[in-house]
């Protein structure tokens, strides 16, 4: 996460020294070319460094290691500081117009024409490139500060020619049209000023991120074996980080360790598909689900009235049976090709009942290399001795059915 915070604050170091510089030069230039609105643009250009200072600032705090007093650390004065940047866009915007209103009455005189409109040129290009690369990083490490200072730099693209404009009109002794222009011009700014503004203010006030990367957490929570449903997912945006919450329900059969397995899981593919979140809190619990899909080994097919078979591997079919609200909703049965197998029919008969995507096994007798496929992918296992389909998977929803925790046979 350090290297988050060191490219933004490279980025803004870069824009303040290079921001600095020009507004030295335009100043200079404008004071020997006697041109005001030059010289504004300079104050202009020092109002930029201000904020590129600012960001870095905000930055360098978001850095610092959480307190006692400051538990969920300073993420959030990075959001502060973007509030403060968008204050000094508006007041940009707001001197824009006032000195654009000014210029109805007044035509400025060049002394040095050529040099100073070749200022204004090369102020406007670098500035442009600066607010690019300003807003590049920005987005590559989600600082809002960072972003709205890029948005300044390349709104100075404007302002810059507002400058060229008014130079060329005093050289041309052209009357009102650097005011006309600079007006409109400041309604852009104050446009990407109160934008920042909003964005920090939500930002502040815990907003939820972007939808696209919430999609990307709930995508994820939904392919994580084990978890059968989850809840109550939040998302909230703290300086450049992301912090989460969610409560996810897992079978209640699973012990302590792979719930714990599970949290983990969940944690470390949430962080891995969304780079931006820092902290990610998972609350595992175990339930009943309303959709269950279970499985019994079967030797003959008679449907629901089927009798089930004493032992998993050696079972010659599997009747597979989705269950809603603890009723019976639909049923199908399945050949097992791998019951007359010498070796390895108990794995090859798990991987197949794996493949069937279903939440609990319900068996006889079992092995151990079957049971232990099996609670890797996080199925369930549960022991009924005996009995019809039917019967079977109604004691499994009146919740009577024991989990199996060991093997009943050897590995076959």
């Amino acid at each position: 996460m350090n290297q988050v915070f060191q490219k933004g604050r490279r980025a803004t170091i870069i824009s303040a020294l290079l921001t600095v510089l020009l507004a030295v030069i335009k100043g200079i230039v404008g004071l020997i070319s006697g041109s005001v609105v030059l010289l504004g643009d300079a104050v202009h250009s020092a109002a930029d460094s201000l904020s590129s200072f600012a960001a870095w600032f905000g930055l360098k705090i978001s850095q610092k290691k959480p307190t006692q007093k400051f538990s969920y650390g300073y993420y959030k004065a990075e959001n502060l500081t973007a509030f403060l940047i968008s204050g000094l866009i508006i007041l940009a915007g707001l001197l824009i117009a006032r000195e654009s209103v000014a210029k109805f009455t007044v035509v400025s005189q060049l002394n040095i024409p050529l040099i100073a409109v070749g200022a204004a040129v090369v102020d406007a290009l670098v500035m442009f490139t600066i607010g690019s690369y300003e807003m590049k990083i920005g987005r590559k490490i989600n600082s809002q500060s960072l972003i709205a200072d890029g948005r300044e730099s390349r709104l100075h693209l404007l302002s810059s020619s507002l400058v060229l404009i008014g130079l060329l009109a005093g050289w041309m002794k052209i009357p009102y049209l650097e005011g006309i222009m600079g007006l409109l011009i400041s309604l852009f700014i104050f446009q990407a000023g109160f934008s920042s503004a909003k964005d920090s203010v939500f930002a502040l006030m815990d907003v939820s991120p972007e939808k696209e990367k919430e999609d990307r957490v709930k995508k994820v929570l939904g392919n994580i074996p084990g978890v059968r449903s989850f809840e109550g997912l939040k998302l909230r945006k703290s300086g450049p980080l992301i912090f989460g919450e969610v409560k996810v329900n897992v079978g209640r059969s699973l012990d302590v360790k792979k719930v714990q397995e599970i949290s983990e899981k969940i944690e470390q593919e949430i962080k891995k598909k969304v780079k931006s979140i820092d902290s990610f809190t998972v609350m595992a619990s175990s339930f009943k689900a309303e959709k269950q899909k279970i499985c019994l080994p079967i030797e003959e097919d008679k449907g629901l009235d089927s009798l089930m078979f004493s032992h998993f591997g050696r079972a010659k079919k599997f009747i597979f049976i989705n269950l809603e609200k603890s009723q019976i909703k639909d049923y199908y049965v399945k050949d097992n090709p791998y019951q007359g197998k010498e070796v390895r029919a108990g794995l090859n008969t798990a991987l197949l009942v794996v493949k069937e995507k279903v939440d609990s096994v319900i068996t006889w007798e079992i092995g151990p290399i079957s049971l232990h496929t099996l609670r890797d992918d996080l199925i369930e296992v549960y022991s009924a001795s005996g009995g019809s389909v039917k019967e079977i998977a109604k004691k499994f929803a009146q919740q009577s059915l024991k989990p199996l925790k060991e093997p009943t046979k050897e590995k076959l």
